[in-house]
């Protein structure tokens, strides 16, 4: 249990450090003045503020509470599920980032139905991302809980305290306020993954862990990175990259860029950053289990709250559960897009006045905000629920979407098939009626890429057109 003084300081730098993220995000109204500006960030977006969204939408939870029970779990290999986050920026820079930008439609239902000349596709692609978004922000409520009970506090209390404030902090300004937020929160992060990496290293950190392998009391394997092996390696990144490339967040965070040259260059420099950012987690995770015998989503605050000055731990515990509301705040705006952009307004009410969206907008909100706070108390590990979510999105969407961008031959009967063939993949591999193979938990994508390219091959009507961006 951490002293009464360590929590009063703690309490005190989160409420400070909060009442200012909120007035970074007051500042960014002016971007927000009616719903598609709430949804694109008024597309004003910079190099840095990209890079402070990509890198914030994994540096809070996975990447950095994930990774650090994980490598105290296996060792320095647990950094590879932040080294495939960084892949997948890479990926997305040198494949889709010049023609979503060019088409510069703010949602992926939009690009569906502009390729495939129906509306099925929007819908299907909506019902998938709305089940991944519970996911995924159940996730990031899971290393809220880790926090409190880090602190000695109740982990299901924590769930829902953050739960409620991401609430309250998502409403005013949008996607710019959650990029121009995320900025700080990853330079807090980063400063403070480098200096707990130094401190620890100044106390023998490196010793102490070599000294546990040579007893045995961790695994022999503890500094071989590729210890699980090239296939496991590639079940952790490939899903993780596949899902990237449909996903919703990404197309709005590449239209927000003012330009296409700002987007690409953000999601370079976040591949770059990332890549050494990940090793620091996972080392910090090996070194608290040596020394607390822990393995659990709290080792990374174990190892904060003892190693660093009580007042940097506090501004660092801060910056990560501030990066993790960033980063569910992202996918409010996200999952909104398409629920009210594409589906109430796209689909029933084209006439939908603002007041009405702002409305729906705060429903979709509180839905979400509940649903995920239940999904995150059913959980133990960060990384088993991203793992899942990735393998969802890509076996659900990838084919239709990147098929439907790149081959010609692609039609809507093929793209519908794709998804539901994708669908059912995934619920009969977790409800244990089809077993888990190795490729197919590479590339969860490849019955329902088989199934869209065999149906759009049968498919007698004409095929239309893929976006095409202009030059």
């Amino acid at each position: 249990m951490v002293d009464s003084g360590t929590l009063m300081v703690i309490a005190v730098v989160m409420a400070v450090y909060f009442v200012g993220m909120i007035a970074v995000s007051w500042m960014g109204r002016k971007y927000g003045k009616n719903f598609d500006d709430f949804i694109s960030a008024g597309r004003n977006c910079t190099t840095i503020m990209i890079i402070g969204s990509a890198v914030g939408s994994h540096i809070g939870n996975g990447f950095v509470v994930g990774g650090a029970a994980s490598g105290a779990a296996i060792g320095i290999a647990g950094a590879w599920y932040g080294l495939g986050c960084a892949i997948s920026y890479l990926v997305m820079a040198l494949t889709i980032n010049h023609v979503i930008y060019k088409l510069g439609y703010i949602s992926v239902p939009e690009i569906l139905e502009s390729r495939y000349g129906e509306k099925w596709t929007s819908v299907i692609f909506s019902v998938t991302t709305a089940l991944s978004y519970i996911a995924n922000i159940a996730a990031q409520l899971m290393a809220g809980k880790a926090l409190f009970e880090a602190l000695g506090f109740n982990g299901t209390v924590g769930v829902w305290i953050i739960a409620v404030v991401v609430l309250a902090y998502s409403c005013i300004s949008g996607l710019w306020g959650a990029a121009a937020t995320s900025v700080i929160q990853v330079s807090i992060i980063i400063v403070g993954l480098i200096v707990t990496t130094i401190v620890i290293l100044s106390k023998g950190a490196m010793g102490v862990v070599t000294d546990a392998v040579a007893a045995g009391t961790v695994p022999s394997t503890y500094f071989d990175i590729m210890v699980e092996g090239l296939p496991a390696i590639l079940i952790t990144c490939v899903p993780i990259s596949l899902a990237a490339l449909c996903e919703q967040c990404t197309v709005q965070r590449i239209v927000s860029a003012r330009t296409e040259k700002v987007a690409f260059w953000g999601l370079i420099l976040s591949f770059i950053i990332m890549i050494p950012c990940a090793l620091m987690p996972a080392f910090i995770g090996m070194y608290g289990n040596v020394l607390y015998n822990d393995t659990s989503n709290s080792v990374f605050f174990s190892v904060a709250l003892d190693v660093l000055p009580t007042l940097a731990s506090a501004v660092l515990i801060a910056a990560v559960v501030a990066a993790i509301m960033s980063t569910i705040d992202t996918m409010f705006v996200a999952f909104s897009t398409i629920m009210l952009h594409n589906i109430y307004r796209g689909m029933i009410n084209p006439n939908a006045s603002e007041k009405t969206l702002q409305t729906g907008d705060f429903i979709c909100h509180v839905a979400l905000c509940v649903v995920s706070a239940v999904v995150a108390l059913q959980f133990t590990s960060i990384l088993d629920l991203l793992w899942q979510m990735y393998n969802f999105c890509s076996a659900c969407v990838f084919a239709p979407f990147i098929g439907g961008l790149f081959w010609k031959r692609g039609t809507a009967k093929g793209a519908i098939a794709s998804a539901i063939v994708g669908f059912l993949y995934i619920a009969l591999n977790m409800a244990g009626i089809i077993p888990t193979t190795t490729i197919l938990s590479i590339f969860s994508f490849l019955p329902a890429a088989v199934a869209y390219v065999i149906v759009s091959l049968l498919d007698k009507s004409k095929a239309q057109e893929p976006p095409v961006a202009a030059e």
